[in-house]
């Protein structure tokens, strides 16, 4: 089933106090150790089973009657949007929520009515922002002036509409940043082309390999890993892929179910981290087609892009992407898709990774078309 992701704006201004609770716990996050105390031993392990123990950026809400209706529609998944004098300046995906009263004098004290923001939500894949409003608000539907008041829901149908034309909200908010504009998705939510099977030509064992290594790196780096079913009975040197990847998408209205098809794809929680197709084939292109489809459908997603192949494939995937059917300027493929070799693959696999997952470890492993 698809999700729907709802989006809340959060208040974070209102002077010292504030400005301290907002550097104490969603600039500096917070790890499930120090306050396990304060949770049960089923909320413990849900939070660090959910980002494979990363820590977390934390908020709350003083309990209200407006409040408590807006917590208690929050879920997993859904978005959240840091409001501070006309400016989105954080922006994060909802892990879990918690009504803790302690847990949050632990973390914020209490106000001066003595109410502590127990209304307690944990949050993952953080992107400090620097957006105005205004920049916003002629995407979600709303007056060039408007403002949010407090912990509030952005209107369903709003939101539906934002991200099934624009796609997921953290890239949609980086490009805003950048002064770029955003690209209307002019595609349906379907696939554009049907998946090709062209592995046939060279034995399956170098895609599973690489395939399997792209696993083991993500698997190291702490993030969730998807290949499409058709692979994920296959196993490589002993280890069955099951093992190791999701055994479940978990889609949502902002993310194409078409990127299930791609080699191997990189998550945390619903926000996709990297994608990438494995090339052994004599044909280039239908992977860069996928890629292609991908981007088509998402355009505003800022995720990395690769193509893995071997070292004597490089300059024909290079002259592959510079063609104008990828090179335009709505895809800009050849800009955008990075090349790895199967050597590179490998010695990203035998080499120390990063504890968590850090873009730029991938990224500079890549080659842009030259």
């Amino acid at each position: 089933m698809i999700k729907k992701r709802k989006i809340f704006f959060t208040i974070a201004s209102g002077g010292h106090e504030t400005d301290k609770h907002y550097y104490e716990t969603i600039k500096t996050k917070r790890s499930v150790e120090e306050i396990s105390n304060f949770l049960s031993r089923t909320e413990s392990l849900n939070l660090k089973t959910y980002t494979h123990d990363r820590p977390y950026a934390v908020w709350g809400a003083v309990p209200g009657s407006g409040n408590i209706r807006t917590w208690e529609t929050m879920d997993q998944g859904d978005y959240v949007l840091v409001y501070r004098s006309g400016k989105i300046i954080a922006a994060a995906e909802v892990a879990a929520k918690i009504r803790n009263p302690n847990l949050a004098t632990f973390f914020w004290d209490k106000d001066i009515n003595g109410k502590t923001w127990e209304l307690t939500y944990f949050l993952t894949n953080l992107i400090e922002v620097n957006v105005n409003q205004t920049s916003l608000n002629k995407y979600l539907g709303y007056k060039e002036n408007y403002s949010p008041r407090g912990f509030m829901s952005i209107d369903q149908d709003k939101t539906d509409k934002l991200l099934m034309n624009y796609g997921d909200l953290l890239s949609l908010l980086t490009k805003l940043q950048k002064g770029e504009k955003l690209e209307h998705i002019e595609v349906g939510k379907e696939i554009l082309q049907e998946y090709v099977d062209d592995q046939i030509k060279t034995a399956p064992t170098e895609h599973t390999e690489m395939q399997w290594h792209l696993i083991s790196i993500g698997n190291k780096t702490k993030l969730d890993v998807w290949i499409p079913p058709a692979d994920q009975g296959r196993e490589y040197a002993n280890n069955k892929f099951r093992d190791h990847i999701l055994s479940d998408f978990r889609e949502s209205i902002d993310v194409p179910s078409y990127i299930k098809n791609i080699d191997t794809v990189w998550k945390l929680g619903l926000s996709i981290k990297a994608a990438f197709e494995i090339e052994n084939s004599t044909s280039i292109y239908s992977g860069i087609l996928r890629l292609s489809d991908l981007k088509a459908l998402a355009p505003n997603s800022n995720y990395p892009l690769f193509i893995v192949a071997n070292r004597d494939k490089k300059s024909r995937v290079f002259d592959q992407l510079r063609r104008p059917t990828f090179a335009n300027d709505y895809l800009q493929l050849d800009k955008q898709v990075r090349y790895l070799s199967y050597d590179k693959v490998r010695e990203l696999d035998n080499q120390d990774c990063p504890q968590f997952f850090d873009v730029n470890f991938i990224v500079s492993a890549g080659e842009l078309v030259s």
